[in-house]
């Protein structure tokens, strides 16, 4: 069984986060039907909220990213 320290997972939850953003908002800027660029859309405003929290905990933890 691995074991991780607070630190790793929380970069990779970052990592992940900040990826999935970034993909959802090329979407979004690439999609000509507006309900999936809506779509798109919403779901990088959510990865902007898991990245808040994330980043919150890093300070909370102070781990730096």
């Amino acid at each position: 069984m691995a074991k991780w320290t607070m630190a790793e997972v929380l970069r990779l939850a970052l990592r992940h986060e900040l990826d999935n953003f970034g993909e959802y908002q090329k979407a979004a800027r690439e999609m000509e039907n507006p309900a999936l660029r809506s779509m798109f859309s919403f779901l990088a405003d959510e990865e902007k909220g898991h990245i808040k929290l994330i980043k919150d905990k890093m300070a909370e933890f102070n781990i730096t990213a």
